[in-house]
């Protein structure tokens, strides 16, 4: 069996590519909301392992001082047949929305979320490096 290392995710107005590790070795995540698209790389892209999957986050928007957006999505774990074959499956988009510290009211509730059925695919992907050849000069 091999596990999935790309899912590609639509649902509402958002479309996501998610790789746990790019052909540098770092996750990469592509959001789009139809407002523009979004690339996150490394370090911006938080992961947690929970007992139903792994939850993924990235801060899609954010002040100082009224609040921030952050979109996670719950990637279930899978397992293919083999690295040719793909998965599709269902899962959950979350928006969440920050108050800052500036907005008003000071109380309440300072998050809310919307969210957002999802539908994908998973697949294996393999990066292949081509070795450049070394050009040496003669005479």
């Amino acid at each position: 069996m091999v596990q999935p290392n790309e899912y590609t995710l639509k649902g509402g107005n958002i479309t996501v590519t998610y790789l746990m590790s790019n052909f540098l070795g770092q996750p990469f995540l592509s959001y789009s909301d139809g407002s523009g698209t979004k690339d996150f790389y490394g370090t911006s892209i938080r992961t947690v392992d929970t007992g139903i999957g792994t939850l993924v986050s990235v801060t899609t928007f954010m002040t100082i001082d009224s609040g921030a957006r952050e979109f996670s999505v719950l990637i279930p774990y899978i397992n293919l047949a083999d690295a040719t074959k793909t998965q599709d499956f269902s899962t959950d988009g979350i928006i969440t929305t920050f108050k800052g510290p500036d907005s008003f009211p000071l109380t309440g509730v300072r998050e809310f979320y919307d969210f957002i059925p999802m539908t994908g695919t998973a697949r294996y992907v393999k990066f292949i490096f081509l070795q450049q050849p070394v050009l040496t000069k003669v005479g």
